[in-house]
């Protein structure tokens, strides 16, 4: 038979040494239920500040796109009353201000978002790097506007001694009108992208913000069964962006439901 002191040496023993290893093991437990409950609270978050972000960036390029197609109108307009002058001996200064316009918003911070959603996150490195672009287009159709007024200016003075007003109002017709038709080319391809894509950012966020949307992304984008047996083929195919069009037609028709019902809003910014 065991002596009883020897078995309770060794109960003694096991439990001193059970106790630290349960407590590391429970501390590591509560550590990783800890960090999946900050994880979701950060997700949630960067959620919400996309959804903030998307409604001021489709604000600003709503009223953008409609303050450059007015001002089009009006350099078009413009050509067309130096047309209609039938005096060879009369030259046309007249000219149009480019138009105040703030910049479309964008958050810097966006792309870095981690939101768990290859989808979501490729769509947002575009509409990053569109918004710079198309803020700086604009500011360049500014410039490029000063300096065609400049060189009408500079071409009337250099005509001093030898007038010829109706090849200075040729000439400045045919540049107002390469830059009306400029922008109204920028408006209706990079700008009209530009609403789109934002839009499906929109959605898809509105639809990954519901309380089931964790289950709308595995629809979409789940492993397991799903689409893809496992990460390393999710991560092949997102690196395609092709595949993104998969998900553009899952919600085509919402998209294209809420450009509709902006572009009614956007028709109350157009001057008159």
């Amino acid at each position: 038979m065991l002596d009883s002191n020897f078995i309770n040496e060794w109960q003694e023993l096991i439990g001193a040494a059970l106790g630290p290893f349960l407590a590391v093991i429970l501390s590591a437990i509560g550590f990783w239920i800890k960090s999946v409950i900050e994880d979701k609270k950060e997700r949630k978050e960067f959620l919400r500040r996309i959804e903030i972000s998307l409604a001021r960036s489709l604000n600003d390029i709503f009223t953008a796109r409609e303050q450059l197609r007015w001002f089009s109108s009006r350099v078009k307009n413009l050509a067309a009353e130096s047309r209609s002058i039938t005096d060879d001996k009369v030259f046309f200064l007249n000219r149009v201000n480019f138009p105040t316009m703030r910049e479309i918003y964008r958050d810097i911070d966006m792309p870095n978002f981690k939101v768990k959603s290859y989808y979501l996150h490729n769509k947002i490195m575009w509409v990053d790097a569109g918004t710079k672009e198309m803020n700086e287009v604009v500011l360049n159709l500014k410039s490029d506007f000063e300096d065609l007024i400049r060189q009408n200016e500079l071409l009337v003075a250099v005509m001093r001694n030898s007038p010829n007003p109706k090849m200075q109002r040729s000439a400045y017709e045919q540049n107002l009108e390469s830059f009306a038709n400029a922008i109204d080319d920028f408006t209706s391809k990079s700008m009209g992208q530009g609403i789109e894509i934002m839009t499906q950012v929109k959605i898809y966020n509105e639809k990954l913000r519901r309380r089931n949307g964790h289950l709308f992304l595995w629809k979409q984008e789940g492993t397991k069964f799903k689409f893809f047996r496992n990460k390393k083929e999710q991560k092949a195919f997102a690196r395609n962006l092709d595949s993104l069009d998969r998900i553009d037609k899952v919600i085509e028709k919402e998209v294209q439901n809420a450009i509709t019902n902006a572009e009614d809003r956007a028709k109350k910014l157009v001057h008159t």
